[in-house]
């Protein structure tokens, strides 16, 4: 068997096809185990699964080495693909590209103070790896698009979208709807659910861009219920969520 190569033209197509990333926290994962199974039932499902680093390194970690196994084992037309998100520094983001992700989100530019935000993208790209970095203001969307560094992002995640609601991400995004930005991904994440979600999705669509929503409502039943990692709960919750949600 040949050896996985990360190929973030495939994290595109796949987002744009399912369009919802389903976000997993301690809630959902309390040890490797968990995690294991909750990536493969979400990917079964047929959506993209992101987990965070929220939960502790340690159980990412050691979840990854049987992940990478399993995805190696996936057919070519229906890659695994892993996404980790709440990466908020540069050392998080060794770590995340160390472990194996596919895709790496934020809830801001990384990087910080340490340096430029574009340094995020840069080292995601040397290795092929989707970079979503959040932006919440004009100013922050600004910097990232159309940079003349070929450093754009492969997504722009809108964190906390809460504080923005539908309406506030209509009037972020007005702006800068240009017929050569139609198509770019654009992620809200924060309080997205059942109602909010298709609202996100049309205010988004209508500025000309393309939406993906990070949501952790999929998985809603097994916060509820307290069972992280209980397969035949999160079938359920995914089964539910699929059945209710409607764009």
């Amino acid at each position: 068997m040949s050896e996985y190569v990360r190929d973030r033209k495939k994290m595109d197509a796949a987002l744009r096809q399912c369009g919802v990333v389903v976000v997993m926290n301690k809630k959902h994962i309390q040890k490797p185990e968990d995690m294991v199974v909750t990536m493969k039932a979400v990917h079964d499902a047929g959506l993209i699964a992101e987990v965070t680093f929220r939960i502790d390194e340690s159980i990412l970690r050691e979840a990854m080495t049987e992940l990478v196994k399993i995805r190696a084992e996936q057919p070519a037309d229906k890659p695994f693909l892993l996404g980790v998100g709440s990466v908020i520094n540069p050392a998080e983001l060794d770590a995340a590209i160390d472990m194996g992700f596919d895709m790496i989100v934020a809830p801001a530019n990384v990087m910080g103070g340490h340096g430029e935000g574009a340094e995020f993208i840069r080292r995601c790209r040397a290795v092929n790896v989707f970079a979503a970095p959040a932006v919440f203001t004009p100013t922050e969307f600004n910097y990232f698009l159309e940079r003349n560094d070929g450093l754009e992002p492969d997504a722009f995640k809108i964190f906390p979208a809460r504080s923005h609601g539908p309406k506030g991400v209509a009037d972020l995004l007005a702006p800068f709807a240009r017929e050569r930005h139609k198509g770019k991904l654009v992620m809200p994440t924060g309080a997205v659910d059942y109602e909010t979600g298709p609202q996100y999705h049309n205010v988004i669509s209508g500025a000309g861009f393309s939406p993906v929503l990070g949501m952790s409502a999929p998985l809603q039943l097994v916060a509820d219920r307290k069972k992280p990692g209980d397969l035949d709960t999160i079938v359920e919750a995914l089964n539910d969520f699929k059945g209710k949600f409607r764009l």
